[in-house]
């Protein structure tokens, strides 16, 4: 009988996958190009969330996906597992992005200024077309712009909390941490987090289960070089350019240690641009690493474990789509316990 079932299942696997790729048929005769070109900001979330940049393969995996985004990223952080690791980068420095966009709302004049750059902030959200008028951004789209961070003289001044680096960075693609989790952990866990999940849990803290609410003091979007030691020169080159989303939101004063009150931050840093995605890592690193300050301590958005274990997307997609799989032994044996139970009731009431 198990052969039987089994040989039964492989056919139906069969049919359940030439369906689906019929189902998606007309996509696949969509220029990839097309989509790495027109719809960047899936693109880049889906960058963001597979953990890999390539814009090439992000548009190819939202193609074989059908336009499901998360699925695309479960596509591409797959195609990553099986790529060769040729080194580590130098870590980005963000006051060394070209900038397209940068706003702060903690400061109304910021050295460098406030660039609005591509956003439709902006814009009434009604589905409408309408003429665009280019002469508003052609004046400093091809420029370099480079703007240090506007918190940067509250930092000169001693006046925001530094955290301790950790002394080994952590690298969760080959050992994913235990408790306590070290921050270059969490950081690269958030960084390829699902953008909604992020949002959901960062929302519990601004709404009540919590109490930060953060002043962005710089959100800046822009392209940025990725430096790496040449294996034989060992002299550091450039070997291309990302675009990359940074944020440092701006909580509370908090009394130190030492006595001293210093201002509260978090930081977000994601590929490609996704501000929600980048603001919403800012208020969890400012929920995880501020606690002791806020009334909301033992909330959603402060518990490592909760924030850790339960944001990344395809994670949390893997372990709900496995319920579609057989699970005919548990429900049955559930059924016999019902039926057991009931029995015994029946019994236990004629008495």
């Amino acid at each position: 009988m198990g052969f039987v079932a089994i040989k039964g299942g492989e056919e139906a696997i069969r049919n359940s996958l030439a369906f689906y790729e019929e189902e998606i048929n007309l996509s696949q005769k969509i220029d990839p190009l097309a989509i790495e070109n027109t719809l960047r900001y899936g693109v880049d979330k889906v960058m963001s969330e597979g953990s890999l940049y390539s814009k090439k393969l992000s548009a190819q995996a939202i193609l074989k996906a059908g336009g499901d985004l998360l699925n695309a990223s479960f596509f591409l952080r797959a195609h990553r597992s099986s790529c060769a690791r040729a080194g580590i980068a130098k870590t980005i420095c963000t006051d060394e992005m070209r900038v397209v966009r940068r706003i702060s709302s903690a400061f109304k004049d910021i050295k460098g200024g406030q660039i609005l750059g591509p956003s439709s902030d902006y814009e009434v959200k009604l589905i409408l077309k309408k003429a665009v008028d280019k002469t508003v951004w052609d004046d400093y789209k091809n420029d370099d712009i480079f703007v240090e961070s506007a918190l940067k003289p509250l930092r000169d001044a001693n006046m925001i909390k530094t955290l301790p680096k950790d002394e080994k960075i952590s690298d969760i693609t080959r050992v994913f941490p235990s408790a306590p989790y070290p921050r270059s952990a969490v950081m690269q866990i958030m960084a390829r987090g699902e953008s909604g999940s992020m949002l959901a849990f960062a929302y519990t803290s601004m709404r009540g289960y919590g109490d930060v609410h953060p002043t962005i003091g710089d959100l800046r979007l822009g392209r940025s070089e990725v430096r790496f030691t040449h294996p034989f020169t060992k002299n550091e080159v450039k070997i291309g350019e990302i675009d990359i989303t940074a944020c440092e939101a701006a909580a509370t004063f908090e009394k130190q240690s030492d006595g001293s009150t210093k201002l509260t931050t978090g930081f977000g840093c994601c590929f490609g641009f996704n501000e929600t995605k980048a603001i919403s890592m800012s208020i969890l690193d400012t929920t995880l690493y501020n606690k002791s300050h806020t009334i909301g301590q033992g909330g959603i958005a402060d518990n490592f474990e909760m924030i850790v274990h339960h944001i990344d997307g395809i994670e949390s997609q893997g372990f709900t789509n496995h319920y579609k799989l057989p699970h005919y032994v548990t429900f049955q044996a559930d059924l016999q316990v019902y039926e057991n139970a009931k029995k015994y009731s029946n019994q236990e009431e004629k008495k």
